[in-house]
């Protein structure tokens, strides 16, 4: 027992000189610079989507009605006409849509750099819930328009 006594009193001060328990847990500095570039990036990325969407529904859109691709709506399916009319209006909106809310969430993101934990929290709840609704308005109002414009056979209204 005295040999075991007297390893421990010489060899563990050694060991524990030089342990030091901030290096052994993560960086929170750096993890924490990796969530708020994670926040802001999600705050980012619906706009940059729908502006994407909105310059391939109006630049490209695809040729013919189908269901997989494109701004698929009962109204703008019954026809080639309509399904034209439908890509590029769609496409139009997404495009306004999607390139207000780019710039507005660039200026959101400058205006919170180096805003405290919970500011950037809040803020980026936010501005993830109004680009939501907006999104929900605006496919909304695309179908209000087109169920007036067309009929369910993809004709205009006023032709029939």
């Amino acid at each position: 027992m005295d040999k075991l006594t007297e390893f421990l009193k010489t060899t563990l001060p050694g060991l524990m000189e030089d342990f030091d328990l901030k290096n052994y847990l993560p960086k929170l500095d750096t993890l924490w610079g990796t969530v708020e570039l994670l926040i802001r990036i999600f705050v980012m990325a619906g706009p940059l989507i729908l502006l994407g969407l909105g310059l391939w529904y109006f630049l490209a859109p695809p040729k013919e009605a189908n269901h997989r691709a494109g701004f698929r709506t009962l109204w703008g399916m019954g026809s080639v006409e309509a399904w034209k009319y439908t890509q590029r209006l769609a496409g139009f909106g997404y495009m306004v849509l999607g390139g207000a809310l780019t710039l507005a969430m660039i200026i959101v993101n400058l205006c919170l750099i180096g805003a405290e934990t919970l500011t950037l929290l809040t803020t980026a709840a936010i501005c993830l819930v109004i680009e939501l609704v907006l999104t929900g308005l605006g496919v909304l109002a695309l179908n209000i328009f087109l169920a007036i414009r067309y009929d369910r056979d993809g004709y205009l209204r006023e032709e029939r």
